[in-house]
């Protein structure tokens, strides 16, 4: 049997293709985890992090997510797109 663990989705930031300006400004989880140097510029104009799974990267075009556990996943930009945005949140009974 396998398990999977759902991250929820708190925020998300689409990173700029070369040469353009960002759609929105960085949020301030990003520009922290980029001054700590937990994530760094890679020569793909994308960003590259160690985690515990090895190394991960992404490239320029791509979204960066920030899950509620405070965490950083990657995702190309036609995987986000399959999602809409949560307006009402459900409780379970």
């Amino acid at each position: 049997m396998n398990l999977f663990h759902r991250n929820i989705l708190v925020q998300a930031f689409k990173l700029p293709l070369w040469g353009q300006a960002a759609d929105e400004v960085a949020p301030q989880w990003l520009v922290r985890r980029l001054q700590s140097g937990e994530l760094k510029v890679n020569s793909l104009g994308g960003l590259t992090m160690s985690s515990a799974w090895g190394v991960q990267s992404c490239a320029a075009g791509d979204v960066i997510l920030l899950t509620e556990d405070d965490s950083i996943q990657f995702a190309k930009p036609e995987e986000f797109d399959k999602f809409e945005p949560v307006t009402e949140l459900q409780i379970a009974a």
